[in-house]
């Protein structure tokens, strides 16, 4: 079975997971400062239950982008769930037609209830199971698996004309994890999600029976792609994503682009790190090894590049450009001369002026190059817009 790609740059598109609409906007706008694209397995003939707030990034910014699994993919996972479909105690213990004769309102603690924008609301869709798109071209299971599932027990479909197929929760879960997992490796895509309950997804085509029979836990996503947000996450406070105007972000982005592809070459680098801390099952414990690499690694970086800029003279402040000149640099030159005869009268303006100019203008692009140099000038870029945002100040 195919592996992931291991080290070198992280993917720059993310692949969203388990569910066909995003459940945390925060999180969205945060994933619009974090990639070049997010893609999610979402057919277009399904209602679209999109928030304002997506439906505002989709049509300000080319972000979001919509796709369906291929027959490759959908084999691959079907071919991993032909080899899990045999054990004994599988049907019984995730027949769906002992969970819809449950109380509809039935919630296994060990099972993840989909959120309410995924559920079906047509007669006959039983809210205590999963349902899986299964229509047209835009199906998310092989015609051969839904089949076996069907006869096993396994799944349920109102009636043959029906696009979807019933899971009990368990199992659909796993089965839309395995999905994503496969899916991603074939485009090399990061999986990513908004939902803090939900499977790990790289690896989990390789560990289809242990998810199934472990009840679902959190996971750390993509390490790579949970360091991309913890390093947001230091440098814009998660109250001021929430009052940034979805323009503004949009704005920031399109300006910011090089940086972006700085940043993640950055955390390319931390390939190796960010591999053994992927083998951490406590999530909380991954999640300090994260923030530890980040004191370690990014932050030191950051706190240096904020440190070069100041030395230039030429610093950045909310609202304005404060100059501080140098006058051991501009000795020998008319500025010199003026300050060191104590601004004599006689000595123009235009001279002064002319320069002035020269030598703001080189320190600027001195602080521009040493900014555009650093791997991690975009957070700092990032920074910067939140704090002007939350002043009000168009960015």
């Amino acid at each position: 079975m195919e592996q992931p790609a291991a080290g070198g740059v992280m993917a720059s598109i993310a692949l969203y997971y388990p569910w066909m609409h995003f459940q945390d906007t925060d999180w969205l706008k945060l994933a619009l400062l974090s990639w070049e694209r997010v893609v999610r397995l979402r057919p277009r003939t399904v209602d679209d239950r999109d928030s304002e707030v997506v439906r505002e990034i989709r049509g300000e910014s080319d972000l979001l982008r919509e796709i369906t699994p291929s027959r490759r993919d959908l084999e691959t996972v079907a071919d991993a769930f032909f080899e899990i479909l045999g054990y004994e105690d599988l049907a019984r213990e995730l027949n769906v037609l002992r969970l819809q004769t449950a109380d509809p309102t039935l919630r296994v603690a060990e099972d993840f209830s989909p959120p309410p924008s995924q559920r079906l609301r047509e007669p006959g869709h039983h809210p205590a199971l999963l349902w899986i798109y299964c229509g047209g071209t835009g199906t998310k299971m092989s015609f051969a698996l839904r089949r076996q599932l069907i006869e096993a027990g396994l799944a349920v479909q109102v009636d043959e004309h029906d696009p979807w197929v019933g899971l009990h929760p368990r199992l659909g879960t796993v089965y839309l994890t395995a999905l994503a997992d496969t899916v991603a490796r074939h485009n090399t895509l990061s999986p990513v999600t908004d939902d803090p309950g939900m499977h790990h997804a790289v690896g989990a085509l390789d560990r289809l029976a242990d998810l199934i029979d472990l009840p679902v836990t959190p996971a750390l996503q993509d390490t790579r792609a949970a360091y991309a947000q913890l390093s947001l996450r230091a440098v814009i406070r998660p109250e001021r994503i929430a009052s940034v105007p979805v323009v503004r972000l949009v704005s920031f982005r399109q300006r910011y682009a090089s940086e972006l592809a700085a940043f993640h070459t950055h955390i390319g680098s931390l390939a190796a790190e960010l591999e053994q801390i992927a083998a951490v099952e406590n999530s909380e414990i991954a999640q300090a090894h994260l923030q530890a690499l980040y004191e370690r690694t990014t932050k030191p970086r950051l706190d240096e590049l904020r440190r070069a800029l100041r030395a230039f003279g030429v610093e950045s402040t909310v609202g304005t450009l404060g100059l501080k000149v140098d006058l051991g640099a501009v000795s020998g030159t008319v500025l010199g001369t003026l300050a060191v005869s104590g601004g004599h009268p006689a000595m123009g303006a235009g001279a002064v002026a002319l320069s002035v100019v020269p030598y703001i203008a080189g320190r600027l692009k001195a602080r521009q190059l040493q900014r555009t140099q650093s791997p991690v000038a975009y957070l700092l870029a990032a920074e910067q817009m939140s704090r002007r945002s939350r002043l009000g100040i168009r960015v």
